[in-house]
């Protein structure tokens, strides 16, 4: 019986670019409210191809909250290289540069004013002198990898540039990594959307940007169980252990003094 055709790569490519987008789960798609805005990303880069990538990536790092996340942009732009709208050189250019750029000016003014902040009321948080010292030198350690590998996570690009700022990891490190990191996230995107061609700009539509406030809200109640255990949990754990220790050591003592009726047998 002679074997049917294999199923090749670009048969999976073709399914998935086929399925519609409502089809999708409604957590995995853009709110319709959302649409026009994101849509308008899509076009701003379409017209303006270069600037358009360079203002949003840019955008995106410095922390100001956009309709539609930098990878869509990305994809997009790498559609456009297929066009001839926009030279792949410049594609590559644009990205990193707006990603260095960006990441380094969030760098920048969270090291300026989040370490000094830190410095003044962090111990009113119970991050001491002596803690921020032991942060500071754990992210100099694993701060390079941090930031190489971690910005490839949605959501953690700003977020690592903010605390390479704030534990102040030395700028000869911080730029050279952010560099590493954004070609790699160029190539990755500016590929995706030349293989993709027009079904990139769906991914305006399907990246859950609006998933976004889900993760401030998950580091607000990690943040806010760190406190709890910092200012009640554990000083409450010391101080059963603290009296648990003195009240043996009362029983202890109370046991190796003699009684009175003791003392008076041995005396007579």
């Amino acid at each position: 019986m002679p074997a049917g055709p294999a199923f090749t790569p670009m048969d999976l490519y073709t399914l998935i670019t086929a399925t519609p987008i409502g089809s999708l789960p409604i957590w995995f798609q853009a709110p319709d409210w959302l649409w026009p805005a994101a849509r308008a990303i899509g076009h701003f880069v379409r017209a303006q191809p270069a600037a358009g990538l360079f203002l949003v990536i840019f955008a995106e790092e410095l922390g100001i909250p956009l309709p539609a996340p930098g990878d869509a942009a990305i994809t997009y732009g790498g559609y456009l290289t297929t066009t001839g709208a926009l030279p792949t050189p410049l594609a590559y250019l644009a990205v990193i540069s707006a990603a260095t750029a960006g990441s380094f000016c969030n760098y920048s003014i969270c090291r300026r004013f989040g370490h000094p902040f830190l410095v003044r009321f962090g111990p009113y948080v119970g991050l001491t002198a002596d803690r921020l010292e032991s942060a500071e030198r754990a992210f100099r350690r694993w701060g390079p990898w941090a930031v190489i590998i971690g910005r490839h996570v949605p959501g953690m690009r700003i977020v690592l540039s903010a605390f390479a700022g704030v534990f102040e990891l030395p700028r000869r490190l911080f730029v050279p990594c952010v560099l590493v990191s954004s070609t790699v996230w160029a190539a990755i995107f500016l590929e995706l959307g030349r293989m993709l061609g027009r079904n990139s700009r769906l991914l305006f539509r399907v990246i859950p940007v609006h998933l976004l406030p889900l993760v401030f809200v998950l580091l607000g109640v990690l943040w806010a169980l760190w406190l709890l255990y910092e200012h009640r949990w554990r000083p409450r754990a010391e101080a059963r252990r603290k009296a648990k220790k003195e009240g043996g050591d009362h029983v202890e003592s109370n046991n190796a003094l003699p009684s009175k009726a003791e003392g008076r047998t041995a005396k007579m």
